[in-house]
Parts: structure tokens; sequence; C-alpha cells
């Protein structure tokens, strides 16, 4: 066994290590400032890091990746597709927009920016968690009205026959009734035969007639084929971060204007 230090961090119990030179704890008076400028820290607020997931949908090929045997091939060069998108520019534009909306409540009044993340006043939080219902209630009010489960399929099968036609250039003209169709009930069945086995598209049958389709349902599986799926992906999410004590040693936090002051001095040494 062998015992892993990092020389930041104090040790709670030094009589169980090998090296007696180890300080502990309850010599330390740093670490008991530090530790008691973490808890006044504790009482004006806290980091907050903020993520928005599962809006960002799309995907892309790779004939060398797809390993479509030689004698499917056309002769080219390009033998990696474009990224294709679920959604058109429009929509991407109007939900990143929305991602913004989340991100701006933090201001000068209730948050202050560190290298640590947004150092959020505790009075505001109650704020912040209705800020986030918000949010994903204009989401889902946008996705429901403005697109609506048809015309998000719609989408889906626009982007996979993109895909389809980009495939269909590099694969000879006697193998193009191989390539796939965006038939949605059949993706819904293939979907749920091939997670059924946790299929990769390393173990797919190359000589499967059905490779190209087992190939595509693999590489947009994480791709919702229906629009109530899509918005249950769809998270904000704000982690409580914390900070080392190392950084608290050498401070003195008494009031809002202390902890002002000390962000200051980490956006300095950042």
């Amino acid at each position: 066994m062998m015992d892993t230090i990092n020389p930041k961090q104090a040790v709670l119990f030094p009589d169980l290590m090998a090296d007696m030179d180890l300080p502990s704890i309850t010599t330390l008076p740093e670490y008991e400032k530090a530790l008691q400028n973490f808890i006044k820290m504790s009482d004006f607020g806290a980091f907050i890091e903020l993520n928005v997931s599962g809006m960002e949908k799309s995907f892309s090929f790779s004939l060398n990746e797809l390993q479509v045997p030689r004698r499917y091939r056309q002769t080219r060069q390009d033998s990696s597709s474009p990224v294709y998108q679920l959604f058109p520019v429009t929509i991407r534009n109007h939900l990143n927009r929305l991602k913004y909306d989340a991100r701006s409540f933090f201001n000068r009044t209730n948050s202050v920016r560190t290298p640590y993340g947004h150092f959020l006043l505790r009075q505001y939080f109650h704020l912040w968690d209705l800020h986030r219902k918000n949010f994903m209630s204009n989401v889902v009010e946008y996705l429901q009205q403005e697109i609506g489960g048809q015309r998000y399929q719609k989408y889906f099968a626009g982007a996979w026959n993109e895909a389809t036609k980009w495939l269909r250039t590099g694969i000879k003209r006697k193998y193009h009734h191989l390539l796939p169709s965006a038939d949605m009930a059949q993706i819904r069945r293939d979907r749920e035969r091939l997670n059924a086995v946790n299929m990769t598209i390393s173990h797919l049958d190359r000589e499967d007639p059905e490779y190209f389709q087992n190939c595509f349902i693999l590489k947009t599986i994480h791709i919702p084929i229906d629009l109530t799926d899509y918005i249950n992906g769809i998270s904000i999410s704000s982690t409580f971060k914390t900070i080392h004590l190392e950084q608290l040693k050498k401070t003195e936090i008494d009031s809002l204007e202390d902890l002002l002051e000390f962000f200051d001095t980490l956006l300095q040494q950042s």
C-alpha cells in the first residue's frame, strides 16, 4: 500500500502515516482560521457552476468509422460527412438565446464573478431557483407551441435523410438499396432491438443487409425521436462548488467587504 500525500492538505491522523513530520490539523492555527473563513463565506452565499444540457443534438459519419466494406465504396476523398444538426439554424439560435437568458440572471447586484464561478449571495438563492424553473417553462413553451411533435419528427427525418444523401454519394449505385430510410416506426423498433443487446458499431455484422440501417440507428440513438423525450432530456443544473481551504488561510472574512476584497485577490492570481 502506498500513501499518497497532497502537500497542500493537512493530515487528520499523522501518527498513522509513515512520515511522522507531517503536522496534524489540531496543531495548525492556519487550518482553524481557514475553516472559520469558509464558514463565514458560506453565510454570505456559495459558488455556483451553471450547466445547461440536452438542447444541442447533432451527429456525423466517417466511412472509416463505419468500416464500410471497400467493395461498397466509390473512389473519393471526403470520407467524413458534415455535421448534421437536429434543428435548423433559426431554432438553434433561439435556443441559444434562451440559454443566454438563463445565465443572464447573474449580475453585480446578486453575485460576484470569480475564477471559481459565480458567487451567488444567499438572499438570492430563492430567486435563482425561480429563475431556473422559468427558464424550463420558456423552453418547453417554445418547443411545444412553435415546433410541436410532428414538426420535430420532420426535423429528425430531415437530418437523417441529409446523412443518407451524403452516404449515397460514397456508395456504389448497385448498393443504394441498402441505404436506410427515415421510417420512424422502424427506427423505433430497431433502437429497442439494438439497445436490448447493448450493440455498438464495432460489433455489427458488416455482411448484414441491415448494416447501414443499424449504423444510422447507433449514430443517432442519442437524439430522441419524440419531442416529449427531447424535452425530458433538457436540464439546467446549478452545482454548488467549493474552494480549497489553502486559499482561505491568509485572509480574514468578517464582512461582505472582506469577502469582495478576497475575490479581488483571486482574480489577480488567476
